[in-house]
């Protein structure tokens, strides 16, 4: 977290900086191009002065020039220079400033002077404009005869640049002192901004690192969350309840699994040390050797529940797709309970249509009608009938075995398919209460449905739902 706000800040300061120095380069060149826009204007000015002070009368030029009148070129620190050439090269005036120097520098237009940088005299920096035009006529000359070339005057104006060099190096390091400030101000802006944004992201982090194995019941709070971190702390939520259920049903697992072997093995123990005590009495040890092997065979039966049990939730279990007759795979399954069904005095109802048929693993088929008829027949009370129907409707097939029952209720329906769960909280008898859960496991592995209902008082119907 440390590392991406820390990113985070120096990347948004390094942007704006970036931003801003851009905006503060681009303000100072605008800056400089007026003032540089104003100094040459005023060169521009004071040339077009000189200008007009400059006539011709029949082919010969003078300049009513008075240094009194622009004390400018006169002024011992930093003076304006500028010096005038006639057409045929000789210079026609000079400022006094400039002495016995001369000037350098292009000549352009009255419309269009020419402006650069120049050493001046003195050795200062400074700004000249050239210029070439044709001077005015005296207006009590008489006028030129025709044929008679206009005479061009060339004239070169320069000034000292540093007072503009003060003011361009005053704007450079104001712009440059208020952008370091900004830039100061904008990373502490930035590290405050994002330290509160990222604040909720922080909460959910610290929370995250509280919970473990034991508190699996803390949730985030959606309340109050940025709207990009609610949809994540709900996400959550729904994993911790998740993870929680599972925790919850290994436990309960766990505890089941010790529960239900505790019992046989204390069996198996207490047969073991029978037969060990009195080896003598052949009758005793056969009888426990007996009980032992029936012992086995039960904790046989729950180890192999368990495993085909967990083969399915994993889904390694290897599924092959039949179409298998309804009503032989129900003889099949049915003749070996006939016997305990007659003990029990127990009626059997069929009503299978011919035909009905469904696809699926014909073995884990066997299996999980085995384990909702052998359900219906250890759990309905004596001298009640069971029935099985199985109907087919558009593209669905359904098996339904259905017996009546004394003590389940509509509460107890969503526990049926739970593992080792049976109604008797003692847990006493030798059923494992392993059927139901295998027989919905075969059937999610086939990708069918397995549901119970009460559709009457005291009976219970068990339906297993397949595409034929």
């Amino acid at each position: 977290m440390r590392s991406i706000r820390r990113r985070l800040t120096l990347g948004l300061a390094l942007a704006l900086c970036v931003l801003w120095g851009a905006g503060g380069f681009a303000l100072y060149l605008t800056m400089r191009a007026q003032l540089l826009s104003e100094f040459d204007g005023g060169l521009e000015a004071t040339a077009q002065a000189l200008v007009a002070l400059t006539s011709e009368d029949q082919g010969a030029v003078e300049m009513d020039f008075q240094p009194a009148v622009m004390p400018a070129f006169s002024r011992a620190q930093e003076p304006d220079y500028f010096q005038m050439w006639l057409p045929d090269g000789s210079t026609l005036l000079r400022s006094p400033s400039l002495g016995n120097a001369t000037l350098r520098g292009a000549f352009g237009s009255l419309q269009v002077p020419t402006v650069a940088n120049v050493a001046l005299p003195d050795g200062g920096a400074g700004r000249a404009i050239g210029i070439a035009f044709v001077p005015r006529i005296d207006e009590e000359a008489p006028p030129r005869r025709a044929g008679d070339p206009a005479p061009l005057v060339k004239l070169v104006l320069a000034r000292h640049r540093a007072s503009l060099d003060h003011r361009l190096d005053l704007l450079a390091t104001a712009i440059l002192l208020v952008g370091v400030g900004t830039a100061v101000a904008t990373v502490l802006l930035v590290a405050l901004m994002v330290g509160r944004g990222l604040r909720p992201l922080d909460a959910l982090a610290s929370r995250a690192a509280s919970i473990d194995a034991g508190a699996l019941d803390v949730r985030f709070p959606t309340m109050g969350m940025p709207a990009e971190l609610r949809p994540i702390c709900e996400r959550l939520n729904e994993l911790l309840g998740r993870l929680q259920a599972s925790f919850a049903r290994e436990r309960m697992f766990s505890s089941d699994v010790a529960h239900e072997l505790r019992t046989p093995i204390a069996e198996l123990r207490a047969a073991s040390e029978t037969a060990l005590r009195w080896p003598e009495d052949r009758a005793a040890t056969a009888r426990a050797l007996q009980d032992a092997v029936e012992i086995a065979v039960q904790m046989e039966s729950i180890t192999a529940g368990l495993l085909a049990l967990a083969r399915c939730e994993s889904g390694l279990q290897a599924v092959v797709r039949e179409r298998v007759d309804i009503a032989t795979l129900l003889d099949v399954v049915w003749r070996p309970m006939a016997e305990r069904a007659r003990e029990k005095r127990l009626g059997a109802s069929w009503d299978v249509p011919d035909g009905a048929a469904c696809v699926g693993d014909p073995a884990l088929l066997r299996l999980l009608l085995t384990n909702l008829l052998f359900n219906a027949v250890e759990y309905s009370p004596p001298d009640t009938t069971l029935r099985c129907q199985a109907t087919v409707a558009g593209d669905r097939c359904a098996v339904t075995v259905s017996n009546q029952t004394h003590d389940v209720t509509a509460d107890d329906l969503p526990h049926l398919f739970d593992r080792f769960w049976r109604k008797d909280a003692s847990r006493t008898g030798a059923r494992s209460g392993l059927g139901l859960a295998l027989a919905k496991a075969f059937a999610e592995a086939m990708g069918m449905e397995i549901k119970a209902e009460l559709p009457a008082p005291a009976i219970l119907a068990l339906t297993v739902t397949a595409r034929p």
